[in-house]
């Protein structure tokens, strides 16, 4: 699930940081590229930041320390990283009149997945960089800013100092928050590049993860979501404890909070690891959101396999049926890769009949594009870019269609929504989500934001629904 966040804020100094030890003062901007994981290591580097005393500015320009944290899941990610970095290069024509008035320069840092892939690259390719931080290496921030503050050169770290701690976590939202309970990845898919830019899989314990949800629960938070590249193969080795267990011990903590988290949600589940105990909690626990992200990538067999999915179209579909079975009224949702090489019509129209039967309320969609390291790289894709680009807008037009239907079948029907936010159409209403993730904007002000309440869906649009609120919840 990709998204790309820019950290900013109206808050701005003129003061600059001293980059040695101690305080510092000045701003910073984040700019962030790729999925949740991400945006979470960017609410810890802005938390890190804030500790040494600077504070977000609106815009790079008014920023003294500059990230750009990275994704590098798509071929265009390093175009975007690049042509950035073009832009910020004419902040380095301001450094020396900074330096006459006593001040430190402009240091600008690639951090995330490019960065762990391409390292001391970077900086060859573009001398405007001040350092690069690989995807485990976040807590080294402080101290590569104080090494360029004593006039070393340019940082690179890419080894593994993987800290799962986020005490210090700069979090973007109120209501809801995130929490890392795994990083990495073992299972190799021959498109993926995640194996080599975020490792192999390391488990937090589930004491700690327990202990992190219990702490935002107190602090008023609403709902979390447990982050991994595959969350279903987590497991604390010390206790033997499993996903399903930690889903259930969860529940439990949860159980008696009044004002606190209400949803766990998690990210991401690679069906292979999906079992039936996990289906089971899912439908049993109370706080556990109705709703699953289940990547499937492919409807062909044989294109499945290619990828290395470890999974048959057959095995996907019966997870669907228990799922639904199982969990009253769950809500799913997909990823899906067109024009992978070797890739049919036969081959496509089996993805558009797998799209016709598990009926998605929605998935993102993407051509495939070759990865550095990856298996697929050296698979003959000889597929033209018009066929890929043909076939996303095919398949892109058939869940418009579903998507649609499916909303409209929620009209008349009363849901329970936890508000997060205002629309971003209108300040005059407020939006949230049903514990199955669709999307509900209605009549109401900021004193609803955080709250549980119910809402009569009165219409629906393309990507969400529209109501009136019923009665407060809690």
């Amino acid at each position: 699930m990709l998204e790309d966040n820019s950290r900013c804020s109206p808050q701005y100094t003129d003061s600059l940081p001293d980059f040695g030890t101690g305080k510092k003062r000045g701003t910073f901007w984040i700019h962030t590229y790729g999925c949740q994981m991400n945006v979470h290591d960017s609410e810890i580097y802005s938390g890190q930041l804030r500790r040494l005393g600077l504070v977000p500015a609106e815009t790079p320009e008014q920023a003294d320390v500059i990230l750009l944290n990275t994704c590098s899941v798509r071929e265009k990610a390093e175009e975007k990283l690049f042509s950035e970095l073009g832009r910020l290069r004419r902040l380095r024509e301001l450094d020396e009149a900074r330096r006459q008035a006593g001040k430190e320069p402009v240091r600008i840092g690639v951090t995330g997945c490019i960065a762990q892939q391409r390292g001391e690259q970077i900086i060859e390719r573009e001398s405007s960089v001040d350092f690069v931080l690989g995807t485990r290496a976040i807590r080294a921030l402080p101290s590569v800013l104080d090494a360029l503050a004593d006039g070393q050169e340019a940082q690179v770290v890419t080894e593994d100092f993987i800290d799962f701690d986020a005490s210090d976590a700069d979090r973007l939202d109120r209501v809801r928050a995130f929490v890392t309970i795994m990083e990495g990845c073992n299972n190799y898919c021959s498109f993926c590049i995640v194996p080599t830019t975020r490792g192999l899989e390391v488990y937090r314990t589930g004491d700690e993860i327990i202990d992190e949800v219990r702490g935002l629960s107190i602090r008023g938070y609403r709902e979390v979501t447990l982050l991994g590249q595959n969350v279903n193969s987590w497991t604390d080795k010390s206790t033997g404890l499993d996903f399903p267990g930690l889903l259930r011990r969860l529940d439990e903590e949860l159980a008696g909070d009044i004002a606190g988290v209400e949803r766990v949600r998690f990210l991401t589940s690679h069906p292979k690891d999906l079992s039936p105990a996990l289906i089971e909690e899912m439908g049993r626990c109370s706080k556990i959101a109705k709703h699953l992200h289940l990547p499937v990538q492919s409807g062909s067999d044989r294109i499945l396999q290619e990828m290395n999915r470890h999974y048959t179209r057959r095995d996907y579909l019966q997870i669907v049926e228990r799922l639904r079975g199982t969990v009253e009224g769950v809500g799913l949702s997909t990823d899906l890769i067109v024009g992978f090489p070797g890739e049919t019509d036969k081959d496509f129209e089996a993805t558009l009949e797998l799209i016709r039967e598990v009926d998605y309320d929605s998935f993102y969609s993407f051509e495939y594009s070759p990865r550095p390291d990856t298996a697929a790289l050296s698979y003959d894709d000889t597929l033209p870019p018009e066929i890929k680009r043909q076939r996303l807008v095919e398949l892109q037009e058939l869940q418009r269609d579903i998507q649609a239907r499916k909303n409209r079948e929620w009209e008349g029907q009363t849901v329970e929504v936890l508000v997060d936010s205002f629309s971003r159409k209108t300040r005059d209403d407020v939006s949230g989500r049903t514990s199955s993730n669709q999307i509900v904007n209605f009549t109401g002000d900021r004193k609803l934001i955080g709250i549980l309440v119910d809402v009569e869906i009165t219409r629906s649009g393309a990507h969400s629904l529209y109501g009136e609120i019923r009665s407060h919840s809690r």
